[in-house]
């Protein structure tokens, strides 16, 4: 791997808590564990390199009994062992969260995408995504891709250009313009409290819902703020009914994008029931 190339992989494995902090109280339901966790992971880039790599980090997790399960963290990933260089030499680090965690009996099925934040070494500069479909601590069709590039100063100008394709594709009436906004591995959000998606199809599936209840309608920024690769958006929403009638709503997003002008997470906070018709 060079420092210019995107790797697409496979990866399987398996994970554990090492040791750890647990809560459990019956009434109300509640099991919350946070502490060490361990693994071995084997990995397969498209360039036919391939390799074992051990993994070790912080995690948390919690059940509730009114069905809501979480699991996110961070993890750093050996990949001196696939690399065969000095122990330390070269470190891959993943945040990660569930996007599906779900109980049934004794099996336990975890949906967890994350997001490379860089490293140590070759993979300093690392940024890219990873899914995997867990049960019970294993998984065998992990996918994802890693990016090794020379970073380059991501300014507020270009994060503001971002934002504003994103607007501007809230106005276009193509419901695949607006999802080409999102990576693969996004939190989608919006509006807040709505069912999150869990693959493009469903991002595709709102943005057409949404659209497809108006004859026109798009998205309008009121004011931007960027820090960093975050932005906060107020926004007015302007649209025509299929009756004819003028439509405005107001709304605001909080919005994470990945270095590659993607967007990891999205929060919608609006109300549909508050839009007005004139």
């Amino acid at each position: 791997m060079n420092a210019q190339e995107k790797i697409d992989f496979k990866v399987m494995g398996g994970y554990q808590f090492a040791e750890g902090y647990t809560i459990h109280q019956n009434d109300p339901f509640v099991f919350a564990q946070a502490g060490q966790l361990t693994g071995s992971w084997h990995w397969e880039f498209d360039n036919g390199q391939k390799g074992n790599t051990h993994v070790n980090g912080a995690t948390a997790n919690r059940v509730l009994g009114i069905g809501k399960n979480e699991l996110f963290g961070t993890l750093q990933i050996n990949m001196y062992e696939l690399e065969g260089t000095p122990a330390g030499q070269d470190l891959l680090y993943l945040a990660y969260t569930s996007r599906k965690f779900e109980l049934e009996g004794s099996k336990v099925t975890i949906v967890v995408i994350g997001e490379f934040i860089g490293g140590i070494g070759k993979y300093k500069n690392a940024s890219g995504h990873l899914k995997v479909t867990s049960v019970n601590g294993f998984f065998e069709e992990g996918a994802g891709t890693i990016y090794l590039t020379e970073q380059k100063e991501i300014t507020q100008e270009t994060v503001k250009g971002w934002v504003s394709d994103y607007f501007k594709a809230t106005q276009s009436g193509d419901a695949n313009a607006w999802a080409n906004n999102f990576a693969d591995n996004v939190y989608l959000n919006d509006p807040y409290g709505s069912e999150i998606p869990n693959n493009r199809e469903d991002i595709v599936a709102i943005g057409e819902t949404f659209m497809s209840s108006f004859e026109s309608v798009g998205l309008y920024p009121d004011f931007v703020y960027v820090n960093g690769l975050n932005t906060t958006v107020k926004w007015t929403g302007r649209g025509i009914t299929k009756e004819g009638k003028e439509a405005t709503f107001h709304g605001i997003n909080v919005t994470t994008y990945n270095r590659q002008g993607k967007i990891i997470s999205h929060i919608g906070y609006w109300n549909p029931q508050e839009i007005v018709i004139k």
